[in-house]
């Protein structure tokens, strides 16, 4: 028997065309995941630099300004800021300035003041998706 080697079947085709496809699942695979962690890490970027944006205006502040009160419970004081689709949360607490940790008797007075209070900025997402950034900065007068 004598073959016509004019051109190919299509069952060579075929054969050709789902080698060539399954070769081709991992290439697309690792493109989506590339563009998933570029998206989380872009993501991650503009709530590092709200956090700081936000850091550097309490480090800017006076102690004794209103925005780092740290007067009300034993946890400090926290308020929230709702920036486009994040939130951040701004915490004041006083320590204790020998131990570095809050003090035992926390201070409910202005006249008991330690001088020294730890600022906590935290942000992310409203909704929830992607993570979230802490930044601490610890003041004196």
């Amino acid at each position: 028997m004598k073959r016509n080697s004019q051109g190919v079947t299509l069952i060579e085709l075929l054969i050709s065309l789902v080698v060539i496809t399954i070769s081709l699942i991992p290439v697309i695979n690792y493109f989506n995941a590339t563009l998933r962690q570029n998206n989380e890490a872009r993501e991650m970027t503009k709530i590092r630099f709200l956090v700081e944006e936000e850091m550097e205006k309490s480090v800017s502040l006076n102690y004794k300004h209103p925005s780092l009160e740290a007067l009300g419970s034993n946890k400090g004081v926290s308020r929230f800021n709702e920036h486009g689709k994040y939130l951040i949360k701004t915490t004041v607490l006083f320590l204790d300035p020998e131990t570095g940790l809050l003090p035992e008797d926390y201070p409910l007075r202005i006249k008991d003041d330690t001088n020294l209070k730890q600022i906590t900025i935290s942000a992310a997402r409203i909704d929830k998706l992607g993570g979230q950034v802490n930044m601490v900065y610890i003041k004196s007068p």
